[in-house]
């Protein structure tokens, strides 16, 4: 991957920090309430969550950054990347959530999380770019920190003539994502939850 200002690739040293600005990013986000109503409880389970997934992550060489110190970070698996390979070290940064509310939070978000993964499979199922994660900080938003995150792998993705997915349960992220391209190729609502999936696909322009 060619070196590029705006961004950076990011190491284990940035585990904490990116953790930091992922969990503050997702604090108010639908799902992330639905699984944890209580803010208190929420603020600390998100950050211990985003360690360990960040980690892994960061392992896998999926993680991105921008900003010193950092504004904001992103997740994407590309193309070539096959799935995450997890060491016994990385699961055990898994461990400590299992003495938050997080696993009964989980389960309460099955459905959700089930009807993520099956719109992925149905809207996305050959090689593709995937953008997992995307927080930015709160202080850091409206300064074009997501553009840096997003617009250089909608630009490798132009260039491989590839598709790019990606997903939210926030409908003022809708337009947040047709504004680089995306569309919009279904909603979904899940039963009992109030919270909807939109799926949203870019063809390669």
């Amino acid at each position: 991957m060619v070196p590029n200002p705006d961004y950076r690739m990011l190491s284990l040293a940035d585990v904490d920090q990116a953790a930091q600005v992922i969990s503050q990013a997702f604090e108010d986000d639908p799902p992330c309430t639905f699984m944890l109503p209580r803010r208190r409880t929420r603020t600390r389970t998100l950050y211990k969550f985003f360690q360990a997934l960040g980690e892994l992550s960061i392992m896998n060489q999926r993680g991105y950054g921008s900003g010193d110190p950092l504004q904001g970070v992103a997740y994407w698996k590309l193309p070539n990347q096959e799935s995450m390979s997890v060491s016994v070290q990385s699961l055990r940064k898994f461990v400590p959530l299992l003495f938050t509310l997080y696993p009964i939070g989980l389960v309460r978000a099955r459905a959700v999380l089930d009807r993520i993964d099956s719109l992925h499979e149905k809207h996305a199922d050959g090689p593709h770019f995937y953008l997992d994660n995307l927080g930015v900080l709160p202080s850091a938003r409206g300064k074009g920190v997501s553009s840096k995150l997003i617009r250089p792998f909608l630009e490798m993705a132009d260039t491989q003539r590839a598709i790019v997915y990606t997903d939210t349960l926030t409908l003022a992220n809708v337009s947040f994502y047709e504004h680089f391209g995306f569309q919009c190729v279904e909603q979904s609502p899940v039963s009992e939850t109030g919270l909807t999936v939109f799926a949203f696909r870019r063809p390669a322009q």
